[in-house]
């Protein structure tokens, strides 16, 4: 593979391919951005109500506060993309960390609303760049047979971040939150010092992307119809978590300490879900990825079903087996369609390959749950379920289009 191969301070092997330990270490580097990057964010989440005591803020201004953020991942993740590919991973990394870190530093200073969304912008630009720099490192680092395994584990660092801080959280509590976002802060700043021990450099500058490059990119229709696939495959995953405690609460009867341990299940169950998906495609060199990814939608089609009759059937003791079953579908897709994203281009063009793949991602991420709430106070649950499963049907089949015109790159992946 071409760019960031051979490095300065890298333990390789023959050919300047790095070595199974080498390749652990940056594995584990990715894993710890996404876990930084992640728990970020979940401090404000995590201690919402002391947040807005300190601030002053209402439930409105508090939202505000969040569009902040996830507006910013929106608006850039396609130039941050296209910054990967141009100055490389371990610059973006550095960047990232250093615009997380010190935008999280800012939000546990701030004083008001305007200081806090300043910081949570920098926190959204910051992030926007760790999926397009993990993504292009993992492309880079692992070989094809072993790659989806690979961007599944470093996806786990999304829950993994989300669950630590939560847990943090809940050890200090939440008028601590100030103190807390002080201490990821710096580990953030840390982590972000450990992505330079690596050594993953710049790319030549004859590949490097520009402008031009970026814009046929996305005038590609293979990879239109792969990302509308990613789109709808989002747009799942957050209407599932977004109202499954609700939708225990409300039709089911399920007490807090049900729904909570039911959500909690799912959680762990995605997290578990981006490694078995990856390693299910990782074990078939050709088609590998498109049966995985029509595999994880069908199923989660089938779940959509299983919820529109299950109160009438089981009742409540099938609710946990089937939040884990759901949390592995709706929500372990994730490591694989990044693979999937960055085979289908060349190289060099990974990291806005993934800008554009996370720029639909986020939008059915966003738009998802707002349909599906309009949808439930309209019709009701099972309508809202049938949408759901018909929606992540129609995503399987956009993503078995788009995959098609993989197919030559993936066997020249394969090959290296």
């Amino acid at each position: 593979m071409p760019g960031d191969r051979g490095d300065r301070g890298v333990t390789t092997g023959a050919a300047g391919a790095p070595t199974a330990t080498g390749r652990i270490g940056r594995l584990v580097v990715m894993f710890v951005a996404h876990a930084v990057g992640t728990a970020n964010v979940t401090i404000v989440l995590a201690s919402a109500p002391a947040v807005e005591r300190s601030l002053g803020l209402s439930h409105a201004e508090f939202g505000a506060m969040l569009a902040a953020y996830y507006v910013s991942i929106l608006l850039f993740s396609l130039p941050a993309g296209l910054l990967v590919d141009r100055f490389g991973i371990e610059p973006s990394l550095v960047a990232s960390h250093a615009l997380l870190g010190g935008g999280i530093l800012i939000v546990g200073r701030a004083q008001g609303l305007l200081l806090a969304a300043l910081g949570l912008l920098a926190c959204g630009i910051g992030y926007s760049l760790i999926n397009p720099a993990t993504a292009r490192g993992v492309l880079t680092f692992f070989p094809a047979r072993g790659r989806a395994t690979a961007m599944g584990f470093k996806q786990t660092g999304v829950p993994a971040g989300s669950i630590f801080t939560a847990l943090a959280t809940a050890a200090v509590g939440d008028g601590s939150w100030r103190d807390l976002a002080l201490a990821v802060a710096l580990l953030t700043l840390l982590s972000g010092a450990t992505s330079l021990i690596f050594g993953l450099r710049r790319p030549d500058a004859e590949g490097a992307v520009r402008v031009s490059d970026l814009l046929r990119l996305l005038v590609r229709p293979r990879l239109a119809w792969f990302n509308c696939g990613a789109l709808l495959y989002a747009l799942g995953q957050g209407s599932f978590f977004s109202y499954l405690v609700l939708f225990l609460h409300d039709a089911m009867n399920a007490d807090s300490r049900t729904t909570s341990f039911c959500l909690a299940l799912a959680h762990a169950a995605s997290a578990a879900g981006r490694v078995a998906w990856g390693l299910t495609s990782d074990l078939f060199p050709r088609g590998g990825r498109k049966l995985a990814l029509i595999g994880c939608g069908a199923a989660s089609t089938i779940g959509a079903a299983l919820l529109v009759v299950l109160p009438g059937i089981a009742g409540l003791i099938a609710v946990a087996p089937l939040s884990m079953v759901l949390g592995l579908t709706f929500g372990g897709y994730a490591g694989l369609a990044q693979t999937s994203a960055v085979e289908i281009v060349e190289p060099r063009m990974a990291g806005a390959s993934i800008g554009y793949n996370m720029i639909m991602t986020n939008l059915g991420m966003a738009v998802g749950p707002a349909l599906f709430g309009a949808t439930v106070d309209q019709a009701g649950y099972t309508p809202a379920w049938i949408t759901i499963g018909v929606i992540m049907a129609l995503g399987a089949w956009l993503f078995s289009v788009g995959l098609v015109a993989g197919g030559s790159a993936r066997r020249q992946a394969i090959r290296q």
